[in-house]
């Protein structure tokens, strides 16, 4: 469990997947034409030449269409040419091919990749779960499918705090916003200092004037103020209009 602790912590410093597994080199000592070009292609392979040894691996899977180990390079080469859904047709053909329990691992664990990088992340953990169930001591494929896991999660957690912000600015946008005086009626209130006086004293009056009368009194008073009032208001609104009225001769 420490060793395993330690791995896992190792491997979320460098916060990326682990690569490719290891590509199988063919035997020497019965190496036949195919084996030659797919010899070629493994250095090919090493020195990050991809397409040229893509290029031998397919040249070599014509000549043993059922090797398993030609095959599964083959997928690795492609998929380092950023060839994903390529490489995982080879990687499935090369587990179909009654490969050995190593290489068929091996694809499975590459197949998971594959389906990461093409953004298939619940697909790519159930592959590595296939390689696991074939190499239990596997820690490549423990660590990837708990990367992925993550990675789930962590776009799940986004798209979650994306639809809040979302709603949040729906909210705000229903939210009536109260009404302000126009420029237009805050320059007429500014010019009319008179009118407010008047409404603060004819309060004030009020006040005084209802104190010892009936209710029918008081009504009768406020309907005489208010009537006051608006006449008042009238002549305020005749003296600002011929302000701005024109008074010169006509020619």
């Amino acid at each position: 469990m420490v060793i395993l602790s330690k791995f896992f912590i190792l491997r979320v410093f460098y916060g990326s997947l682990v690569t490719l597994s290891t590509i199988f080199v063919p035997g020497i000592v019965s190496a036949s034409s195919a084996d030659g070009k797919a010899m070629e292609g493994v250095a090919l392979y090493q020195k990050g030449e991809f397409n040229k040894a893509s290029e031998k691996f397919f040249e070599a899977q014509q000549e043993k269409p059922n090797d398993p180990k030609i095959t599964y390079n083959l997928g690795n080469s492609l998929y380092k040419k950023g060839s994903y859904y390529e490489a995982l047709q080879h990687y499935s053909r090369s587990a179909d091919q009654k490969s050995s329990l190593s290489v068929n691992q091996r694809a499975k664990y590459n197949t998971g990749n594959a389906l990461y990088r093409m953004n298939k992340y619940e697909e790519s953990i159930e592959a590595y779960k296939q390689a696991l169930e074939l190499d239990h001591s596997d820690m490549d494929s423990k660590f990837n499918l708990e990367f992925v896991r993550e990675q789930i999660k962590k776009k799940k957690e986004q798209n979650k705090s994306e639809e809040n912000k979302e709603n949040s600015k729906l909210d705000r946008k229903k939210k009536p916003k109260e009404k302000k005086p126009s420029s237009k009626e805050s320059s007429k209130l500014k010019n009319n200092p008179n009118q407010n006086d008047l409404k603060k004293k004819t309060s004030e009056k009020t006040e005084t004037a209802y104190e010892g009368m009936t209710k029918e009194e008081a009504e009768l008073r406020l309907s005489v103020l208010t009537e006051d009032l608006k006449s008042f208001q009238r002549k305020q609104a005749l003296e600002m209009k011929s302000l701005f009225t024109y008074q010169g001769n006509d020619w």
